[in-house]
């Protein structure tokens, strides 16, 4: 598959779309990701060196940074779950007795495992930047900031989802559960904090 970085947009919808197992889920959700750091870094681009917001400069730039490494971070998950879902896909294929006793098998399942929580974590701090810089933003730019935590917040959720549909393959249970509580906990977080940036764009808005 070539690099879907690479692809126009309409050729990554028609792949998503098409009868095939990549990019799925896992590419789209770290998509998604990188969408809302890229779209709330334009409006801290907007926002920074204005005069009104001179005060704000020095944690302008630090969101602005944090942003780009955050975009590249979840640019370089888009390929590595294509990668993970590619390399467990022949495992599935083999007796549950041969599979459990290939020497790979435990690594490949957290591969595909660790793609989607890394991707969760990044949007999480992503709508943790937003929420910060709500009030630190040109109010011309406040819908594109919200929109950033909307993407943001759906991208720790489907994370979420994209982990638990491979923490039954995973040869251990009890690190199974702790995957799944770490997950409930990071999801229902940034409820929260998705439900504190909503509420102060609604009323600024």
């Amino acid at each position: 598959m070539p690099d879907l970085l690479d692809v126009s947009l309409r050729e990554f919808l028609d792949a998503t779309a098409a009868r095939q197992p990549t990019p799925g889920g896992g590419s789209v959700t770290a998509l998604c990701g990188a969408l809302a750091a890229s779209l709330a870094t334009m409006a801290l681009r907007y926002t920074a060196g204005k005069i009104a917001f001179a005060a704000y400069e020095p944690e302008l730039q630090a969101a602005l940074g944090q942003l780009h490494i955050a975009r590249q971070l979840l640019e370089e998950l888009i390929a590595e779950d294509v990668a993970a879902y590619e390399s467990l896909s022949p495992m599935l294929k083999l007796p549950q007795a041969e599979r459990l006793a290939h020497p790979d098998y435990a690594a490949i399942v957290v591969a595909s495992i660790r793609a989607p929580e890394t991707a969760g974590a990044i949007a999480h701090s992503i709508l943790e930047l937003c929420r910060q810089m709500v009030d630190k933003t040109n109010k011309l730019l406040l819908s594109d900031l919200g929109i950033a935590a909307a993407y943001a917040h759906a991208t720790v959720h489907a994370a979420e989802l994209n982990v638990r549909i491979n923490l039954p393959l995973l040869p251990s249970q009890d690190e199974a559960a702790a995957a799944k509580q770490r997950l409930y906990a990071m999801s229902l977080k940034a409820d929260g904090t998705y439900e504190e940036v909503r509420n102060q764009l609604l009323r600024t808005l």
